[in-house]
């Protein structure tokens, strides 16, 4: 009799619906992945997803073709959603559970596969998971790596055999192919090549020659795990607690060899570019930051040899030796491990994003139990369990914080519609006035985004980036002519390539349609008036364009005071909130006055911006420019 295995994959937008079926199920579909793993396994293939996103997923081919050695399921997400964008881990972490909760005491009896869409693996990869779990292994580790989603997704896309839909390739390809495009989090985390770093060091990796490298990871993503305890609620986020709370006396097996699995990790080129620093980092700066949040899972994870080579190994011992020798020193000036229960960093963070969860649940419960009714075997309560119930606050704390929040907002407005006297009025005012009357003509707005977005209390359905790179866009997008405006946040590395940009917006737009490029200056890096590189590669040589150069020396001062307080205390929400209550307070009158001496031009170049704003209209007919003229 085969063992019951469950196949789990998380996923919202249509973006990931779209990587989903054109790359990630194919790579599944692969000879030595699923279709071998089936030979011995009786798998459940679960995707846990927006009800929305169903019939998309059920009518791709690929979705059919792994059905035929999988049995499907499909539940939702819905109710895990919240509109707070920083909440991103732990509804990921929710998904997860709510693809294995319904076994109930099951779940110690069926092996349970985790992937994200961003996962690609090489071929065989499952072959070998599934030697190792006859051969007794209950919890499997294997590592990803990341690529440059730009340069590798096109190769990925033309290797798909047509006739199978399956993606195959070997697994020293695919590491030819990793270490050919590796992604700059990843020469960041790259110890002997001394040129830039991330102020959070995770993984170390070492050079040995053009077809090796070596390296750690803090943690390594769990690929496969039959847990010793039924656990239906997280005690914190899926990297922090699931392992020590489902398997905790089971031994570890970390797959170290990319010969035996590998798993790329296409992101998009600017994914993580907040975190890299030029130059290198000292090894009491990283264990200070390690310190901080690593849990004692994650350093037993960190001390596992992996090795990624399109060749035969080399000798790979000195390398070793080095690499032995850094971890020990990093590991000799860390303090004791966060706990993964009550975490010191991260607990209360999770907690509240638990409440922002259990508000949605009742608006969804009716489309988790039509799907569960469509799946006999899932049960309501398992999918949408509830948690002990969180302390509730008195009726006078209640009230007093009700009437602080009407003050506040009486004063300041809310992001994105913010008061003059708010530090975010220079940087949003812009664009945030072009949304209200978008909205107010019932324009069609399409919505470019892959950061934290600052207007993401007023918009809906965000497309990432890459989207407009596939090699079928329609399929994220629509069709072409299809919307009234677009507004594209950009990071500044993206926006000295947005000409590409948006020439793959464009067709997509209706003639007369608005294009707004939307750039948030982070950090001290920006443009030079004299960079005619940046001209020829971000700005569009085609429709009707300008150019503003928002806010200035003084708001630019005035925002990173507000921000430094309104992003600290990441483990103390409350207190951060009251704090940045009376900052605001405080830089009110400065604020304004700043607001208020806004230059009559914004137009010309200012060294001092701290947002830019590029707005262009598509004119495809003459007609279109002569109504513009008049």
């Amino acid at each position: 009799m085969k063992q019951k295995a469950r196949l789990i994959i998380p996923m919202w937008g249509e973006v990931y619906a779209q990587k989903l079926i054109t790359i990630t199920i194919p790579a599944l579909l692969a000879p030595g992945n699923v279709p071998a793993f089936a030979e011995d396994f009786d798998i459940e293939f679960v995707i846990v997803t927006e009800t929305r996103l169903f019939e998309t997923i059920r009518a791709a081919d690929s979705f059919k073709k792994i059905s035929q050695f999988c049995k499907p399921l499909l539940f939702p997400i819905d109710d895990l959603m919240t509109d707070i964008p920083g909440d991103y881990g732990v509804v990921l972490t929710y998904a997860l559970f709510r693809g294995f909760i319904d076994l109930g005491g099951a779940m110690t009896d069926t092996n349970l596969l985790f992937f994200n869409t961003d996962f690609i693996i090489s071929d065989g990869s499952l072959r070998h998971v599934a030697e190792l779990i006859k051969r007794g292994e209950r919890v499997i580790h294997a590592p990803s790596f990341r690529v440059v989603l730009e340069d590798v997704w096109p190769q990925l896309e033309a290797r798909i055999d047509h006739q199978s839909l399956a993606l195959a390739i070997p697994g020293r390809e695919m590491a030819s192919i990793a270490l050919k495009h590796k992604h700059i989090t990843v020469k960041a985390r790259t110890v002997n090549q001394k040129l830039c770093h991330q102020w959070r060091m995770d993984q170390f990796y070492w050079y040995v020659d053009e077809h090796t490298l070596i390296g750690y990871q803090w943690p390594v993503a769990l690929v496969a795990i039959r847990p010793e305890r039924v656990i239906l609620d997280p005690t914190l986020v899926w990297d922090y607690g699931f392992v020590p709370e489902a398997a905790p006396t089971l031994p570890k097996h970390f797959i170290d060899d990319s010969d035996d699995f590998f798993m790329l990790e296409p992101q998009k080129r600017a994914t993580g570019e907040d975190l890299v620093r030029l130059g290198s980092i000292s090894i009491d700066d990283i264990a200070k930051d390690l310190s901080k949040w690593t849990t004692q899972e994650h350093r037993d994870c960190g001390q596992q040899l992996l090795k990624i080579h399109s060749a035969d190994l080399p000798d790979i011992a000195p390398f070793v030796a080095e690499s032995r020798d850094y971890l020990a020193s990093i590991m000799s000036r860390l303090s004791p491990p966060q706990p993964h229960i009550n975490h010191g960093l991260l607990g209360e963070w999770f907690d509240g994003a638990k409440e922002r969860m259990r508000a949605n649940r009742n608006e969804a419960k009716a489309a988790v139990c039509e799907v569960v009714s469509a799946n006999p075997d899932g049960k309501a309560d398992a999918l949408i369990h509830t948690a002990p119930a969180a302390r509730r606050r008195s009726g006078v704390a209640t009230f007093g914080l009700s009437a602080m929040k009407r003050t506040y907002r009486a004063l300041f407005g809310q992001v994105p519609h913010v008061q003059r006297q708010h530090p975010l009025w220079a940087d949003i005012h812009v664009v945030a006035g072009k949304i209200t009357m978008w909205q107010a003509r019932g324009a069609n707005i399409l919505w470019i985004s892959s950061n934290d977005s600052l207007f993401y209390r007023s918009l809906s359905n965000r497309i990432d980036p890459a989207a407009l790179f596939y090699s079928n866009p329609h399929s994220a997008l629509g069709a072409p002519a299809h919307y009234d405006v677009c507004l594209c946040e950009l990071s500044l590395d993206d926006f000295y390539d947005y000409r590409s940009y948006y020439e793959r917006i464009r067709p997509f737009m209706k003639d007369g349609g608005e294009v707004v490029a939307y750039v948030y200056r982070s950090g001290r890096r920006s443009l030079h008036a004299d960079d005619l590189g940046l001209c020829e590669s971000a700005l569009p040589d085609v429709d009707v364009s300008r150019i503003r150069f928002m806010g200035s020396f003084a708001t630019g001062r005035l925002r990173h005071l507000f921000m430094r307080t309104a992003t600290s205390l990441p483990n103390r929400p409350m207190l951060r909130n009251v704090l940045s209550a009376l900052v605001l307070v405080v830089l009110a009158p400065f604020v304004r006055l700043s607001n208020g001496a806004a230059r009559k031009d914004d137009s010309i170049f200012n060294s001092s911006w701290t947002s830019l704003v590029l707005e262009s209209t598509v004119v495809r007919e003459g007609k279109t420019a002569q109504a513009r003229a008049s």
